[in-house]
């Protein structure tokens, strides 16, 4: 079977390229595949970080011929497309900004090629408010066969869009490329831990959905009751960076907040992981997360929000802890449990055992069973007609 796979890839940072980069690693073991990457996938002022490149530019996967923001470049990517005559197409979705580079591609080489469409959806809707998000979104999925989606949350926003629609479920997969841990003491003192202080790691991009002021006034009750728990913040501020600070240089504790303001690069993302004893999620909406895998792949518990995103993912008291969302004083209470009956080792086993049910070989297969069930279905349709 011959794909073709439209996405951000690596030069690009960050979440979306790095999962798309996985998707096509186990894809090209199975099937033929033509990787189209992005040459522009933001215009400059949309981008709020300080760069959307990775420092290694020779890691870069696929044709860069497409721009998010030039009609020209969406008809040389259709160009491209009707050369390599694919059987099946493959786009990730994650935000409304580019419904009309991708509905203009996938319109033309549904109707052209006749080949089936496949969305990979991070988000159907987005976190934050984007103008015309419904209009473009809903003007872009009536040209798509099926959906792969990776939680409970982004299967509801679907079935209040679409009728029927033909979908498969999986779970985000485990990263399990990434740096290996190191010694816990090795990495709390390479960030700067002082000995014998246990860490709450927020790791991502900073963003307000993620709650991350949330945190910090929860910590400061945390830093009341427990003198040996510090806050470190690994990650790059893409808004209000200026609200953090504020809470930060308010706090009674400040010394115990280390905030690491950048994006963190690949091979210093074991350190972090490495040096957590947990990972919270404080966010206020989400409809998964990319940061649950990655710390279960260095087999650390994680404490989220009852959002059903991040819960289905999470067995409570044994792959991490659910607390009530928006709740300042419940979170605390987690965060001061969590470290009151601590069992590194019992959590350890419970996560390894766990993390079995993502893997990338489940996501790959969805792909051929949704395209084996649209094909299906088209067959059935025509002997119907």
């Amino acid at each position: 079977m011959k794909i073709s796979f439209l996405s951000a890839f690596p030069p690009y940072r960050g979440g979306i390229s790095r999962h798309s980069s996985q998707i096509y690693k186990y894809l090209i073991k199975r099937y033929q595949v033509q990787a189209i990457n992005f040459k522009k996938l933001y215009p400059n002022f949309l981008f709020p970080g300080k760069s959307q490149y990775s420092l290694d530019l020779g890691d870069a996967i696929g044709a860069r011929v497409l721009s998010s923001i030039n009609i020209w470049s969406w008809r040389k990517t259709l160009n491209v497309i009707y050369d390599y005559k694919p059987d099946i197409i493959i786009f990730k979705f994650w935000h409304p900004f580019f419904c009309p580079c991708y509905k203009y591609i996938i319109k033309r080489v549904r109707n052209r090629l006749d080949c089936p469409v496949i969305m990979v959806c991070d988000n159907i809707y987005p976190h934050e408010w984007f103008p015309l998000s419904s209009f473009m979104i809903n003007g872009l999925v009536s040209h798509v066969d099926a959906f792969i989606i990776q939680s409970s949350a982004v299967e509801k926003e679907l079935l209040g869009l679409l009728d029927k629609p033909i979908y498969n479920k999986v779970f985000h997969p485990i990263y399990n490329d990434y740096p290996k841990s190191i010694d816990a003491q090795v990495a709390k003192k390479k960030i700067g831990i002082l000995e014998g202080f246990k860490v709450v790691l927020f790791f991502g991009i900073i963003r307000n959905y993620k709650g991350l002021d949330l945190l910090i006034k929860s910590m400061e009750k945390v830093f009341l009751k427990d003198n040996n728990i510090m806050l470190v913040i690994a990650g790059e501020c893409y808004s209000d960076k200026d609200k953090y600070v504020a809470l930060i240089q308010k706090s009674n504790y400040k010394n115990r907040i280390l905030w690491i303001e950048e994006f963190i690069k690949e091979e210093e993302v074991s350190v972090y992981f490495s040096a957590a004893d947990v990972v919270v999620l404080p966010y206020r909406s989400a409809s998964q997360s990319g940061v649950i895998p990655l710390s279960y792949n260095y087999n650390k518990p994680v404490i989220v929000p009852d959002l059903d995103g991040l819960v289905e993912v999470v067995e409570d008291n044994k792959t991490g802890l659910i607390y009530s969302l928006n709740d300042v004083d419940d979170l605390t209470l987690k965060i001061l449990d969590f470290f009151k009956n601590y069992n590194a080792k019992f959590y350890k086993q419970n996560i390894i055992q766990y993390k079995k049910n993502f893997s990338w070989e489940n996501f790959s297969n969805s792909i051929q069973n949704l395209y084996n069930l649209i094909v299906e279905r088209r067959k059935n349709k025509n002997i119907n007609s």
